[in-house]
């Protein structure tokens, strides 16, 4: 059993994080051996009216769809009808890659573990472009000078493979050489699903995850949320330096018909039985939705980040304080979702808010170290590499992918400075190419043979330097 001290302690973390971030909705809980033990609902799903959270408030969860995604594929597998190393010319044979020889070595593994090569690219938010433009907020949320003038019109996986085809751009390296984390990947996932099953995407995921799960309050299609009571409004930062005010922006962002890297809508109660599938290896109520082998896939370390991050199929596999916990975050206009599976201990913990830029994994992570008693991690003291001027030097410049990530890397006292937007953070180096911020934040630059750099990894994203 949980102490009432150690709820009531979390309950005023959780409650004073929520605050600080000027969060206006969050749902929180955590479940042992599958039961709740701790739950929080903070705030409002519609502050004008005070509507509260609660367990069934629909949020959406951005990028925990590809959990989902990688789960259908190993469903897949476990039927005959696909293997991870299949090829993926193999299902996609019409896909132009720039490299050949590289793309007959592309397998579904690579793709899973966006290792395809595949660099940064403004596909998926070409498909996302009809929803942002449309939105009277949508200008000033997303940089859309960062589409392109004549942006390529895609609204289906097939329009995105013409446009992997006709775009310009370099592979990063080999199959399974490089991790950078792909959108475009996952939506090449969603085409390969609906070849190998024979049905749409939405229909499969409804049939073979949802139903036997009874996750009735999950839904793909924003137009489905109409019609449906406890569903959170969306809400926005105003940017402006060192103030946390909100706005309500009701528009949601959708990706065309593309579904798979994304576009889930779902509650707190439906996640943590979603969850269960992770905790129990693959069957739920005498239910198999997964074979154990599956799941042992997907939470197997498939690819190491430069960083030192680790990735699975569609789940970020990591350790903290030395215990083993998998799961996946995810951010867009109004959401900010995480989702964590601490295995041997049978804890599961799923956070949602209506918000983008909240620190969910943080919420999450805060949970598991309260409720499992771990000790404090967020201190990120280290002992600083000292670098010369010289050598700080070769990283200055502007930073910048095709899918819209920027970064200006500036010299500042014999430091680092990292300005993305409006925000300055001094980065102090802990290797001869590796720093950190004081939130523990990292950066890696990567460099050529000839010792010139190329870009950095931030977050699980290699951005390219443009000068």
């Amino acid at each position: 059993m949980i102490s009432q001290q150690i709820i009531a302690t979390l309950d005023e973390v959780l409650h004073d994080k929520c605050l600080t971030a000027s969060i206006p909705g969050m749902a929180l809980i955590i479940a042992k051996n599958g039961q709740p033990i701790f739950e929080k609902y903070y705030g409002y799903r519609d502050v004008s009216r005070k509507l509260p959270v609660t367990k069934d408030t629909i949020f959406g969860v951005a990028s925990i769809t590809k959990s989902l995604t990688a789960l259908a594929v190993m469903q897949l597998e476990d039927a005959g009808k696909l293997s991870v190393d299949d090829q993926m010319i193999q299902w996609l044979p019409e896909l132009y890659l720039p490299n050949q020889q590289y793309r007959e070595k592309v397998k579904i593994h690579h793709l899973l573990s966006h290792t395809s090569g595949l660099p940064g690219m403004n596909l998926v938010n070409c498909a996302r472009a009809n929803s942002i433009l449309s939105d009277p907020h949508g200008e000033y949320l997303f940089d859309c000078l960062s589409l392109g003038s004549n942006y390529r019109k895609i609204n289906t996986v097939k329009e995105l493979m013409e446009g992997i085809g006709e775009t310009e751009y370099s592979l990063l390296g080999p199959p399974g050489s490089i991790f950078n984390y792909s959108n475009e990947s996952y939506a090449l996932l969603q085409e390969i699903i609906e070849r190998a099953s024979g049905e749409a995407f939405i229909t499969y995921v409804q049939k073979n995850i949802f139903q036997p799960l009874e996750m009735k309050r999950s839904f793909f299609l924003t137009s489905e949320l109409m019609n449906i009571e406890n569903v959170t409004e969306l809400y926005a930062y105003k940017n402006e330096a060192d103030n946390l005010s909100v706005f309500n922006s009701p528009a949601w962002w959708d990706v065309g018909d593309i579904y798979s890297n994304g576009s889930l809508k779902t509650s707190s109660s439906d996640l943590m039985k979603y969850l269960e599938v992770f905790r129990l290896d693959g069957t739920v109520n005498g239910k198999s939705i997964i074979s154990k082998q599956g799941i042992q896939k997907m939470t197997s370390v498939q690819a190491t980040m430069p960083t030192g991050d680790r990735y699975g199929y569609g789940l970020q596999v990591d350790y903290l304080s030395g215990i083993s916990v998998f799961g996946h975050g995810g951010s867009i206009k109004g959401v900010s979702s995480n989702m964590k599976v601490a295995k041997e201990q049978g804890i599961t913990v799923s956070v949602l808010t209506n918000i983008a830029e909240a620190n969910a994994e943080n919420l999450a992570n805060t949970s598991l170290n309260h409720i499992l008693q771990l000790p404090d991690v967020t201190s990120k003291e280290f002992t600083e590499y000292k670098l010369s001027e010289e050598q700080l030097k070769d990283f200055i410049g502007v930073y910048l992918s095709d899918e819209g990530q920027r970064a200006e890397i500036l010299l500042y006292e014999n430091r680092i400075q990292m300005k993305v937007q409006k925000n300055l953070s001094l980065m102090k180096a802990y290797t001869v190419d590796g720093f950190m911020n004081s939130e523990g934040e990292r950066i890696k630059f990567i460099m050529d043979d000839r010792g010139k750099v190329m870009g950095f990894f931030k977050g699980s994203r290699f951005i390219p330097k443009r000068n």
